[in-house]
């Protein structure tokens, strides 16, 4: 016998033509779940069922889940040399619909996959005529460089110079090293 461990989780997945009412109450006798436990069973999402069981184990869990009609996934304990072992036959987890939506014509993509190739877009061609090079070899980058902002100057027309007065206000004015 081997001496292989294993982890065995269960994501939902039902054989072609299970029932899945009956699914669940299979398993929930095999198991003594309550009907929460049950549920989480059936969410879509892997849930582990068993951690690191021999080869006789799995095999037993195998067998209680076909019954039921489900499908347990088995995954190798990792090692350097183990290669995971995934189901091959396994339908997609049935997923709950909304009500009035057609998804009868939907289907998933292979994991890596798509479902159909996008189609192949020719690119519009490019119009470069109005491009043009320097020509030859003494040509910087300075040439790319965006133009100062010129300062505006401001509008002074509207200013006057008026004669002196110098009657009026004349003062001397003092002499600040007294």
């Amino acid at each position: 016998m081997s001496d292989q461990r294993f982890d065995l989780s269960y994501a939902g997945l039902l054989a072609p033509g299970a029932d899945p009412d009956l699914a669940r109450q299979h398993l929930a006798a095999a198991f003594k779940l309550s009907e929460q436990g049950v549920e989480r069973l059936f969410t879509g999402q892997p849930v582990i069922v068993k951690r690191d069981v021999d080869e006789a184990t799995a095999s037993k869990f195998k067998k209680v889940f076909a019954q039921a009609g489900a499908i347990l996934t088995i995954t190798a304990v990792a090692g350097p040399d183990v290669v995971v072992e995934e189901p091959t036959d396994a339908p997609p987890a049935p997923r709950p619909q909304a009500s009035g939506s057609d998804t009868a014509n939907l289907a998933l993509a292979p994991v890596g996959g798509v479902l159909e190739q996008p189609p192949e877009a020719e690119p519009p061609p490019l119009n470069t005529s109005y491009l043009s090079l320097v020509d030859g070899q003494g040509w910087t980058l300075e040439d790319c460089e965006p133009l100062p902002t010129p300062i505006p100057e401001p509008d002074i027309s509207y200013l006057s110079l008026a004669p002196a007065d110098t009657d009026d206000h004349t003062q001397p004015i003092p002499d600040a090293t007294q």
